[in-house]
């Protein structure tokens, strides 16, 4: 009991710093800014969106962008169970909620107020819920604890675990009984089942990662992009996805070493603001042009595009022959494999995956590369770019991936229409 309130205490002192310190970090730091902005008066601002509308509520919780399309192919599915009610998704992290806020997947979406016990149960009044979900991880254990106090069924999609985390200390009874309050919890692999069992928790079955339905689902939907068809042309096209300035930097590098190599380049940061913009201007000086900037006449002329919106990276995957997916050279960072995969390009990306098993599986069965310096990204990209059978075999192998993996949002469906249909 004693390490449970230890664990308590620690949990509130770190929420309440973490907010805290994104207050004075918001006065400089625009990301923070619309963090702490979009909290503002929320509970006030939820009120007034909902007083019009008494419908029971099936509630999603997401951190980013990346858990929201994550829920989305779940939520597709449960509409058709449950039409009469609204489907509400909160989003923690302004990277999530800025892209997805005006999404028509559900029929609101918030950013999730600060975890509290106050919140909490005016968050659960308001959107008086008969099931709720959370996707993958970030879990607030005032808002769990509501939900289980009132007995509504909640649920972990996408679960993953490794043996490092806190959750599997002997010392964490906190966190044990944080995990314990969802009623059914769905892992992405085998070895995050097992884990829960190691810990007493039962309920859990493995299903996969929803993730690769949403792609597949995307591979037969996405529509053509004229004005990238038109860049590309006939060269090789190589796309840096969700990149930061380290991957950049380590692109350019290789074709500065490389100054006989016939392609075209297209630039997708992970945040793109003004100065973002500029550093990749400085850092690709021949021949860029942004897409804000470009149309049908101007285009072919450029060698290096710049993506300055949000929303069409997973559709320019499908021009792709070579994508560099960036955030793998910090721990959690690694972005989405899995839309460069589904249309067969060659992947490559840095060496921080312990948290994604799907990046370890992809480079385990050699449909992608990871790379941990400049050296090996040299060596790598080199073989990617000069060795055609090499990198198409590789794209085929990830598009295999792919279709052996769907199917994780049936088995979800299937569960919760069997166990919990008399919620209708």
């Amino acid at each position: 009991m004693m390490w449970y309130y230890l664990g308590y205490w620690l949990y509130t002192i770190g929420n309440n710093g973490y907010f805290a310190m994104l207050k004075f970090a918001a006065l400089f730091n625009n990301r923070a800014k619309l963090f702490i902005d979009g909290r503002k008066n929320l509970i006030a601002r939820i009120t007034q969106t909902l007083q019009n509308d008494s419908r029971k509520s099936i509630w999603f919780h997401v951190a980013s962008l990346g858990e929201f399309e994550q829920a989305r192919p779940v939520i597709e599915q449960l509409k058709s169970l449950y039409p009469n009610h609204r489907f509400i998704i909160t989003i923690f992290s302004p990277s999530g909620y800025e892209p997805r806020k005006n999404d028509t997947l559900a029929d609101y979406i918030f950013y999730l107020p600060k975890d509290s016990k106050k919140n909490a149960q005016a968050l659960f009044r308001l959107f008086n819920p008969v099931m709720a979900f959370w996707v993958k991880y970030d879990f607030w254990f005032h808002y769990l604890n509501v939900l289980k106090n009132n007995n509504i069924p909640v649920f972990l999609i996408d679960a993953s675990f490794n043996s490092k985390q806190i959750y599997f200390k002997p010392y964490s009874h906190f966190y044990h009984k944080l995990l314990s309050n969802f009623d059914f919890i769905f892992t992405q692999n085998e070895n995050s089942t097992q884990l829960l069992k190691t810990i007493k928790i039962t309920n859990v079955q493995t299903t996969g990662d929803t993730r690769f339905d949403r792609v597949y689902n995307a591979l037969q939907q996405t529509e053509n992009l004229p004005l990238i068809a038109q860049f590309k042309g006939d060269k090789l096209l190589i796309v840096i996805g969700s990149s930061y300035q380290l991957e950049e930097e380590m692109l350019a590098n290789f074709f500065s070493t490389n100054p006989t190599l016939s392609y075209k380049l297209i630039i997708a940061p992970h945040f793109i603001n003004e100065e973002r913009l500029q550093e990749i201007e400085k850092t690709f000086p021949e021949k860029i042009i942004r897409y804000s900037q470009a149309n049908a006449t101007n285009i072919a002329n450029y060698q290096s595009l710049v993506i300055d919106n949000i929303g069409m990276l997973s559709k320019i995957y499908k021009y792709a022959d070579i994508s560099f997916v960036g955030g793998g050279f910090k721990p959690k960072g690694l972005h989405n494999i899995l839309e460069a995969a589904t249309f067969g390009n060659a992947i490559i990306f840095g060496n921080e995956i312990a948290y994604f098993p799907e990046a370890i599986a992809f480079r385990d069965q050699e449909a992608a590369i990871s790379v941990q310096n400049q050296q090996e990204f040299n060596k790598a990209f080199k073989k990617l770019t000069e060795n055609i059978e090499f990198r198409k075999a590789m794209g085929v192998k990830a598009q295999q991936i792919i279709l052996e993996n769907v199917g994780a949002t049936q088995k979800i469906i299937q569960y919760i229409s069997k166990a919990y249909i008399h919620l209708n």
